[in-house]
């Protein structure tokens, strides 16, 4: 791809980012409180004066207005320019990477878009809703379908080639599903208590669904390292003892790990399999 086409598009994606995370802030404040995403406008929660559309550009209005209402002086969460930032961040590396892939960059906007979302209402709520984590399955058994169909229409004609990707699909569904299930159960099991809530469970089933079976087992190594920091950096901060049951939702690491995986996954996998002698 031409350089200065590549950088027009990765800016254009930057502003993609910062604009659907923006509403994805919305998504994460207004469906878990069963409210709706369109109406009433955006406005104050303390005042509820509009905001004007020069009060919402994405990251430049809350600079601009030194993070505070511009009716009512109001702090207003950094957690908004926060998330717009990693969308817009998420965007440009996706555009970078895969480019000039068109399908792969909107492919992984969708689920990138799916893990902010649930990532931010997972640390407000402990709850993953069904759209990101049974749409995020959906989304890769369609990706699958889509993969098999674009081996027929450029003349592939072995059952077995253009049958593959689904099949990929669906085992690392089953198998990200069921892994983190055994996990779940084993763990409530000696804890004796939920350990984990299926959220989690079908949010690696989706995790599968789209990378495949060798995606999961990263990402739950991953997660856990991500989570376990985590866990004991607020230990350290909240001077809790160990013992002290720490309730911390598990989706954002999921998430995170996952991120990993579709940037330096496979490149990872493949050092360690050097440096273990196996390549």
């Amino acid at each position: 791809m031409d350089p200065e086409l590549k950088t027009i598009l990765c800016v254009f994606a930057f502003g993609l980012g910062a604009s659907i995370a923006s509403f994805l802030n919305v998504v994460a404040w207004r469906v878990p409180r069963g409210e709706s995403i369109v109406r009433p406008p955006s406005h104050c929660p303390k005042c509820s004066a509009p905001i004007r559309w020069w009060q919402n550009i994405p990251i430049l209005s809350w600079l601009a207005l030194r993070g505070r209402c511009a009716n009512c002086r109001a702090p207003i969460s950094p957690r908004y320019i926060i998330v717009e930032t990693i969308g817009a961040l998420l965007f440009l590396a996706v555009a970078w990477v895969f480019l000039p892939s068109v399908s792969e960059v909107l492919f992984l906007w969708i689920w990138c878009s799916l893990m902010l979302v649930g990532s931010v209402i997972d640390f407000d709520h402990k709850l993953l809703p069904d759209f990101v984590t049974v749409g995020g399955m959906v989304l890769g058994i369609a990706k699958a379908l889509a993969d098999s169909a674009l081996m027929l229409v450029y003349g592939v004609d072995r059952v077995a080639a253009w049958l593959m990707p689904v099949a990929w699909s669906l085992s690392g569904l089953v198998f990200g599903f069921g892994l983190l299930w055994l996990v779940r159960f084993i763990g409530s099991k000696a804890f004796k208590r939920e350990a984990m809530g299926m959220g989690d469970v079908f949010l690696m089933g989706a995790v599968g669904a789209l990378f495949g079976p060798i995606a999961v087992v990263f990402t739950l190594i991953v997660s856990s390292v991500l989570g376990s920091i985590a866990g004991l950096s607020l230990v350290a901060l909240a001077k809790t003892k160990f013992g002290r049951y720490l309730e911390i939702p598990y989706g954002p690491y999921i998430c995170a790990a996952c991120a990993v995986w579709i940037f330096f996954g496979p490149w990872l996998v493949n050092l360690y399999l050097s440096l273990m002698g196996f390549n």
